[in-house]
């Protein structure tokens, strides 16, 4: 597995990738960023492989850039466009899996509730196991768990640093975004 370190305003993150795709997209926590070090294009070796970062297949290569790109793109503009192709799914459960990718189909500006999430999976007295379905989300940001709402609206858990002042932040900024009146989430 190789790790990827990338920058974001909402705190630094961490990539995690697998032959098979990307693995996790964590949130790193502070405790944890000082004591690792990244080369210039933010690849670390991993106790997994006896490699250098630049033994890393071409293919994840091309990826990390372009999960680079798609991270940057998504802070200045509200917009994260990312292949659920490109993720690898071992270990995810069959409803946790369909669970997360009609979160990744909830549209920028807009929440849904548990239930309703649930309703969507075809389970629609399950929303306390779509709340077990996001917490154990491994791709925050690119699956919108923050998008995903108490029933009343209100905010609840979320597993990025800052928990819900950062999950609040982000719907705030894909809520401006999606109404034409776009601020920078990193000039916040």
């Amino acid at each position: 597995m190789w790790k990827q370190l990338i920058a974001s305003p909402v705190g630094a993150l961490q990539a995690s990738w697998c032959e098979d795709g990307l693995y996790s997209l964590s949130f790193l926590r502070p405790s944890l960023r000082s004591s690792l070090s990244a080369s210039a294009d933010g690849l670390l070796e991993t106790d997994q492989h006896e490699t250098e970062p630049t033994d890393m297949p071409r293919r994840i290569r091309v990826h990390c850039n372009k999960l680079n790109d798609v991270l940057a793109t998504y802070f200045e503009t509200g917009e994260l466009i990312w292949s659920l192709d490109h993720l690898d799914w071992t270990g995810v459960s069959e409803f946790h899996r369909e669970v997360l990718k009609l979160c990744h189909a909830i549209p920028v500006g807009e929440t849904l509730t548990y239930g309703q999430l649930a309703k969507l999976a075809g389970s629609p007295h399950a929303a306390r196991a779509v709340g077990g379905a996001m917490a154990r989300n491994r791709w925050p940001l690119i699956i919108p768990c923050h998008r995903v709402v108490g029933s009343s609206g209100k905010l609840t858990g979320y597993s990025g640093e800052g928990g819900l002042k950062t999950k609040h932040r982000l719907l705030e900024h894909e809520f401006h975004a999606a109404h034409g009146n776009l601020f920078s989430i990193s000039s916040r």
